[in-house]
C-alpha cells in the first residue's frame, strides 16, 4: 500500500491478520511509485492496494501488470473518487479495474452521509464470500438512527467553507487530524444512511460538474505563479484541489493565509504512514520514502465542492497570492506583481 495514504487502510489490514508493506508515491498523480512496487512484490504478496488519492486515478494499468507476475490481487481505494470519470488515458473509471474496489460515502468524500459506502467485486467467487461475511455482522444498535441524523445535520451545516472554523473549535471532534486506531468495530451498514443516500445519487453528476469547474477556475488563476505545483490535470473533478508548494514554509504560510480569512486549507496526511504515531510501532519500518514525505511537507489542498461560492473562491485566490508574494525576495516581486488581484474577479473559467 502507498506510503501516504489513509491510516484506516492499514488498520483493515492489519484487522484481517496481514502485513502492511509500504510503498513511496509519485509526484506526477500520487499513486505508487511503479518502480518501488515493482520492487517489494513477491510471492508473499496477497494483494496490492492502489489508492485514487483526491479522486485522481492511479496509473492502473502498470499496477495490474506489476501483480499479474505475482497472483496478487489489486483492491482499489476508490474511496475518494465515486462518481468520477476516466481520463481520456485511462480505460475506465478509478474503483473499477482491479479485482475489488471500494468506495466511501463518509465524511468529505464526494457523496457523504457519514455512513457507509459501496463495493464493487469483478469475481462471483469473491462476490459470494463477501456478502456471507456481511450477513454474519451485527445489526446497528436501536439509538444509532437519532444519533446518526443529528449528526448528518451538523455536518451539512457546517461543510461551508466559511464555517469550517466552528467544528475545528471543538477538540473532542478531533477534526483535521490524522490517527491510526487500531482496532475497531464492523457491523452491518445503517438502514437511515441507505435512505438518505438514494436520492443523493440523482445530484452526483451535478456536484462532480461543480468539483470539475472549481478545479478549472483555480488551476486558471494559480498557473501564473511559479511557486506552486498544478495536479496532474486543470478540469478533473478532485475530491479536493491539491496544490504542492515549493516550500514547506510557503504551505505553512498559505494555511496561515487561509485560516486568517475564515477559509481552512487542509494538509491531508501529516507524514508518511511509517512515521505515524502508534502505526510506526507496529510497522517497524524505518525506510524513508522521500515523495511521500514531500507531500507531507508541501501540499496543501481546497475545497471544490459545489458549497463553494464565489465570493469564497475569490478569498482563496486572495490568500494564496498574498503568500506567494510573501515568499518571493523583495527584487523578484515586480515579476508577480497583479498575478492574482486583492479581490480576483469570480467568473467561471474559460471551457
Amino acid at each position: 500500500m502507498p506510503a501516504y495514504s489513509c491510516p484506516a487502510v492499514a488498520s483493515a489490514v492489519l484487522k484481517a491478520g496481514l502485513k502492511p508493506v509500504l510503498c513511496d508515491v509519485n509526484l506526477a498523480d500520487f499513486g505508487y511509485r511503479v518502480e518501488d512496487l515493482e520492487r517489494k512484490i513477491n510471492d508473499r504478496t496477497l494483494a496490492v492496494i492502489p489508492v485514487h488519492l483526491f479522486g485522481y486515478p492511479s496509473r492502473m494499468e502498470e499496477i495490474v501488470a506489476c501483480t499479474a507476475r505475482s497472483g496478487a490481487w489489486v483492491i482499489e481505494d476508490a474511496a475518494q473518487a465515486f462518481g468520477n470519470p476516466a481520463p481520456t488515458q485511462f480505460s475506465a473509471p478509478p474503483g473499477l479495474q482491479g479485482d475489488a474496489g471500494f468506495f466511501s460515502f463518509g465524511r468529505g468524500k464526494p457523496l457523504s452521509v457519514l455512513h457507509g459506502g459501496l463495493l464493487v467485486i469483478r469475481s462471483q467467487e469473491l462476490r459470494r464470500e463477501a456478502i456471507s461475511i456481511y450477513e454474519s455482522l451485527g445489526e446497528p444498535g436501536r439509538w444509532n438512527h437519532l444519533k446518526y441524523a443529528l449528526r448528518l445535520s451538523a455536518y451539512w451545516l457546517f461543510s461551508k467553507p466559511r464555517l469550517y472554523w466552528a467544528p475545528l473549535k471543538v477538540p473532542a471532534l478531533r477534526l483535521g487530524e490524522t490517527f491510526f486506531e487500531k482496532e475497531f468495530s464492523v457491523q452491518r451498514g445503517s438502514a437511515s444512511a441507505a435512505r438518505v443516500t438514494a436520492p443523493l445519487l440523482d445530484s452526483l453528476g451535478d456536484e462532480t460538474e461543480a468539483r470539475r469547474r472549481n478545479a478549472a477556475y483555480y488551476a486558471e488563476h494559480f498557473q501564473s505563479l511559479p511557486a506552486l505545483e498544478p495536479p496532474p490535470r486543470p478540469d478533473y473533478p478532485y475530491l479536493r484541489y491539491p496544490l504542492l508548494a515549493r516550500t514547506g514554509d510557503l504551505r505553512n504560510q498559505i494555511l496561515k493565509e487561509l485560516a486568517a480569512r475564515g477559509l481552512a486549507g487542509a494538509v491531508f496526511y501529516p507524514c508518511p504512514l511509517n512515521e505515524l504515531p502508534g502505526l510506526r510501532e507496529i510497522l517497524q519500518d524505518r525506510a524513508f520514502y522521500p515523495n511521500a514525505r514531500s507531500l507531507a511537507e508541501r501540499l496543501v489542498t481546497l475545497p471544490v465542492h459545489s458549497g463553494v461560492s464565489d465570493r469564497e473562491r475569490a478569498m482563496i485566490l486572495e490568500a494564496i497570492g498574498k503568500a506567494c508574494s510573501a515568499s518571493v525576495p523583495v527584487s523578484d516581486r515586480s515579476l508577480h506583481a497583479g498575478t492574482i488581484p486583492r479581490t480576483a474577479p469570480a467568473t467561471e473559467p474559460r471551457e
